[in-house]
């Protein structure tokens, strides 16, 4: 199997278990399916993150999931997408009042926008039109639907702690991916640090300037 492919191996397994965790409470079907979609968006947008401090880190083991990662955060997109459709639609009947109910709710306008000028521009052609460097600038704004998304999902989480026929259990979903949030801001600070220093081993030294003549 070819490096890649594990890596959509890990999706579905990721994306599956989230997909199983919600079908352990007994809730109404279109709340499972809010969360469900809600939680694995931000599951693939982490890992769609990740991959690039890893590739700076180990880049003779990561280097190969580079090409994948735009279809990773295309997947994010279009999950992210129905989430707010089935949150808008079915259960706020359509009124987009609703998104100024406070900063939990209105980090999505941001995050949406910025998803979807990522999804826009993820493709050969995007690059061939705006060319690499523009290209890549608008790429780097991943960073901030990070940042929505991640005020997005603590404000508006069940919690670390859910009721379940009188009993208390850790929120596992929720719990876990708050780790991996943790975990992206971890890798993309090791990733700058590791970038700064390969920089400045590239630079040639400088030559010192000759003392005046005796």
């Amino acid at each position: 199997m070819q490096k890649p492919s594990w890596l959509f191996l890990l999706l579905f397994c990721g994306v599956a278990l989230i997909g199983a965790y919600q079908s352990l409470f007994q809730i109404h079907a279109m709340t499972s399916f809010v969360r469900f979609f809600a939680l694995s968006g931000y599951f693939l947008l982490c890992v769609s993150l990740i991959i690039g401090p890893l590739v700076v880190l180990w880049p003779k083991e990561f280097a190969q999931y580079v090409e994948p990662r735009r279809a990773v955060g295309i997947a994010c997109f279009v999950f992210a997408i129905i989430h707010g459709l089935l949150v808008l639609g079915p259960r706020w009947g359509w009124d987009f009042g609703f998104l100024l109910a406070g900063p939990g709710s209105m980090s999505t306008i941001p995050a949406t926008l910025v998803l979807l000028a990522l999804a826009l521009t993820s493709s050969d052609y995007a690059i061939k039109v705006m060319g690499p460097g523009l290209w890549k600038n608008v790429q780097r704004f991943n960073y901030l639907a990070f940042v929505f998304s991640s005020v997005h999902f603590v404000l508006l989480a069940n919690g670390l702690f859910v009721q379940v026929n009188g009993r208390t259990f850790v929120n596992a979903a929720e719990v876990a991916l708050l780790l991996l949030g943790l975990a992206t801001v971890a890798l993309q600070a090791a990733g700058f640090v590791a970038r700064r220093a390969r920089m400045a081993a590239a630079k040639p030294p400088q030559a010192k300037p000759e003392g005046p003549a005796a």
